[in-house]
């Protein structure tokens, strides 16, 4: 009697997933739920973000550059820790923007918004001018940015960047 009532049981929760795939009956309703989300819009927030940014390097604010990140954003510089959170990531922009004849330029070459409008893809090049020791010195590299749209602002999760010189260069 156990093994016909688990059968059954089994039955009756498989059957439905095998029909998932065929056609609903005329009379009724299927429901589906599309928010719009203005992509194009996002993306110009995003750029718009990315300017201010921008802004805040040349300004050498560290302490607004963390701002722009979430709460539990990241920060991954190349041959450096993750700075994770608010303090470690204005710990981090404060020891690079440091660096005498520190210079930094960053722009998106593409910009990807999810489809359900809370989270995006910036991926993008900079180039980097610095000159410790008094001897100039330039990188150009490219980053990745993940954003997330908190409280309807968009604000860098994570944030990753890497030279385009050959390992032990500059």
């Amino acid at each position: 009697m156990t093994k016909s009532l688990l059968l059954l049981s089994v039955t009756a929760v498989l059957l439905p997933a095998c029909q998932a795939g065929t056609k609903p009956a005329e009379n009724t309703t299927e429901v589906t739920s599309t928010a719009s989300v203005d992509t194009a819009a996002d993306e110009k927030a995003i750029r718009g973000q990315v300017d201010h940014w921008l802004q805040l390097v040349k300004a050498k604010d560290a302490s607004a550059i963390a701002s722009l990140y979430t709460e539990d954003g990241a920060v991954m510089p190349p041959n450096g820790p993750i700075g994770k959170g608010h303090a470690a990531i204005q710990k981090t922009w404060t020891s690079l923007m440091a660096i005498p004849g520190f210079d930094l330029s960053f722009a998106p070459e593409q910009i990807v918004v999810s489809t359900s409008g809370d989270l995006a893809l910036d991926r993008g090049t900079y180039k980097l001018a610095v000159a410790p020791k008094g001897t100039a010195q330039t990188d150009t590299g490219k980053y990745v940015v993940v954003w997330r749209k908190v409280g309807g602002e968009w604000k860098a999760a994570a944030d990753i960047f890497n030279s385009d010189l050959p390992a032990g260069a500059g």
